[in-house]
């Protein structure tokens, strides 16, 4: 099975920073030259423009952060005045503007937009939009930062269950196709001009926020959100951690308040286009950045992507929504497991992607099929392969719904709801015919926006 490479992280002997006791925050070590820029609670950009309130998040190659616009309001016509701000990498950021991915698709996007005959005002909405950029000077380089409307929670944090036993959050079924038309237009919009996403994920699906909330005060906005958590950083040598570094750690807000069901709305904005490129302007020595789950198998087998692959992971979403729950999740967080997931739900593989699955016949006969679970067990296989099907999966949908400790608001589905024989049918066959194996034999999105099961309507 393809290994792929991942930067080395370093030993302990070999990073400069004690661990933080904050969750979920980002690699402190990346505060380098050429890599993040030290951004702490307070700070102003752009000639104090955007001033810093709290930490939305972090990526692989960049810090997201919760900012006020504070422009004053008679110099232009200002609807929102609360942001968010991108701060990428200086490394990130070494790229010409118009190859930086995550500033020139939003534009290209809301040109195609623009220039359409029967514009879809719903679809300019659905797109992320850049609203300001500009370079930011730094003692690790010099950091591109991008401005854009501030959201709610992702689809990924959503589903997450607080305050339930066990099972997922899901959306109400209505929404639930809601949502998924409104990503799959987009991305039939990108399609449509020769650009791919590549980083289609629920995380990278946020939900919208009102109008008042983006007008939000400084009060109402911790009051909301929670005031900032903040950890001074800490060498191992006990030295000065130095300019590279911010002067404290900062928490990004609980996803549990940016999920409020007063906050969010019933429409969503694609976001995080720093993974896509043109079709016929492929990046050259591409590694697939997504996360495991989402990969197609030309993705992880081949180091290959296209839009078909977006089709994959558009499909792995639209499940996602529809049940709460990945499609295919790693118990390990493994990528071995995510293979095993597929074939016990897709069948096998074919050649020479068979071959490569170093680990199947732990749990697979030459065939495909699992061997008997005694025969695995026997083998030592802690987790072992049952054979299942699209439509049998969702047809457990509902089965392990547990009682939440609250309200959960009118967008979460009520407690085990199933899907309607019907509904299983037309989904089944849209996922089916999104998720064969072969990128060619994939369907195209024109076919997935135009397949009857967004328009499905309940019987009951």
């Amino acid at each position: 099975m393809l290994q792929r490479v991942f930067q080395s992280v370093p030993t302990m002997l070999q990073r400069r920073y004690h661990p933080s006791r904050l969750d979920d925050i980002e690699d402190i070590e990346l505060y380098r030259p050429g890599g993040f820029h030290p951004v702490s609670i307070g700070d102003v950009f752009a000639n104090g423009r955007y001033k810093v309130l709290h930490k939305l998040g972090f990526g692989g190659s960049s810090t997201v952060w919760l900012a006020r616009d504070q422009r004053p309001q008679g110099q232009s016509s200002v609807s929102e005045t609360l942001v968010t701000l991108k701060v990428l990498s200086a490394e990130k950021s070494t790229k010409q503007r118009d190859e930086v991915a995550e500033l020139v698709i939003p534009f290209k996007l809301d040109a195609l937009i623009r220039a359409a005959p029967n514009a879809s005002c719903t679809t300019r909405h659905n797109v992320q939009v850049v609203k300001d950029y500009f370079m930011k000077e730094g003692p690790n380089g010099t950091h591109l930062c991008i401005v854009s409307q501030f959201a709610g929670s992702s689809l990924l944090s959503l589903s997450s269950c607080p305050g339930r036993v066990s099972g997922s959050r899901r959306l109400r079924s209505d929404l639930a196709r809601k949502v998924a038309k409104q990503i799959a237009t987009v991305i039939e919009l990108m399609h449509s001009a020769g650009l791919l996403h590549g980083d289609l994920t629920s995380s990278n699906i946020l939900f919208q926020v009102p109008d008042h909330a983006r007008r939000w005060s400084d009060n109402e906005i911790y009051l909301t959100l929670g005031e900032p958590e903040t950890e001074e950083i800490v060498t191992f040598d006990h030295s000065p951690p130095g300019p590279c570094a911010p002067r404290e750690l900062v928490e990004p807000v609980d996803a549990a308040c940016l999920s409020s069901p007063s906050l969010l709305q019933e429409d969503i904005i694609v976001i995080d286009f720093g993974q896509s490129f043109a079709t016929n302007r492929p990046p050259q020595d591409y590694e697939p950045a997504t996360a495991i789950n989402y990969l197609s198998p030309e993705a992880r087998f081949e180091n290959r992507i296209s839009l078909a692959s977006d089709i994959w992971a558009l499909a792995c979403i639209i499940f996602e929504i529809r049940a709460g729950s990945p499609l295919f999740d790693s118990f390990f967080g493994d990528d071995t497991d995510i293979v095993r997931e597929t074939v016990e739900t897709l069948g096998k593989l074919p050649e020479p992607w068979w071959s490569a699955f170093e680990h199947r016949f732990m749990w697979f006969e030459e065939n495909g099929k699992p061997k008997p679970i005694e025969i695995q067990e026997q083998e030592g296989v802690l987790l072992p392969a049952i054979e299942s099907s699209i439509r049998q999966k969702l047809r457990e949908i509902g089965e392990q719904d547990e009682p939440p400790y609250s309200d959960e608001g009118p967008m979460i589905e009520s407690i085990g709801m199933r899907l309607e024989e019907g509904e299983v049918v037309l989904l089944g066959d849209l996922l089916e015919k999104m998720l064969r194996y072969r990128p060619e034999e994939r369907i195209t999105i024109k076919e997935v926006v135009r397949h009857p099961w967004f328009n499905y309507t309940s019987v009951q």
